[in-house]
């Protein structure tokens, strides 16, 4: 099973993601942690990014692909794999689409969080303040909130036209409150 988690910064898509993880028995496979990790370790990769990422940009379509292509079969091997952050544009959705269709899997259904935009910039400077993430600036995430409305939003319509299931969740209140919707959204058994 191939999921997606979906929705601008700040949307609780990372504490979702580790949920459904452990109720549906899904690997999580999180992009931003990845490239969060690379820029750590100063890999050749995260120190492409490092700037991009502090500056709110996307990373580039070719590298995020590439970054997702190496680590999905290693994410295949349960039961499935959700995906965080990934695709972020129709160009890494018809990618993805290429890279799963070739192994025989589809895309089966997206989660996607909505959170209003004044609730979403609450949080992250929440966060970012206990986790001093640097690349969690107010500028930062202005400019991520634009490169989501911008680029991201039509990959919901490009799953839609597809006809893959796509369940819009709202992503307000306790993070308890918001997975019941999620996994009545994702409707399968759990076990």
């Amino acid at each position: 099973m191939i999921g997606i988690i979906f929705g601008p910064p700040g949307s609780g898509k990372g504490t979702q993601a580790g949920r459904i993880e452990k109720e549906f028995h899904l690997k999580h496979l999180s992009t931003g942690k990845i490239l969060r990790d690379e820029v750590a370790m100063a890999t050749p990769i995260g120190k492409q990014v490092g700037r991009k990422m502090a500056a709110g940009d996307l990373v580039p379509d070719d590298l995020i692909v590439d970054i997702v292509r190496r680590r999905l079969p290693e994410a295949e091997s349960g039961s499935g794999v959700l995906l965080d952050g990934f695709p972020r544009t129709v160009a890494q959705a018809r990618a993805l689409d290429a890279m799963l269709a070739g192994e025989g899997h589809r895309v089966d259904f997206v989660i996607a969080l909505d959170v209003p935009e004044a609730e979403l910039v609450s949080r992250i400077l929440h966060r970012a303040a206990i986790e001093g993430r640097a690349d969690d600036t107010r500028e930062a995430i202005e400019e991520r909130m634009h490169e989501y409305r911008k680029l991201t939003e039509a990959v919901l319509d490009h799953y839609r036209k597809q006809g893959v299931r796509v369940e819009v969740v709202n992503g307000l209140g306790r993070p308890d409150e918001v997975f019941e919707r999620v996994r009545n959204a994702i409707g399968l058994s759990s076990g």
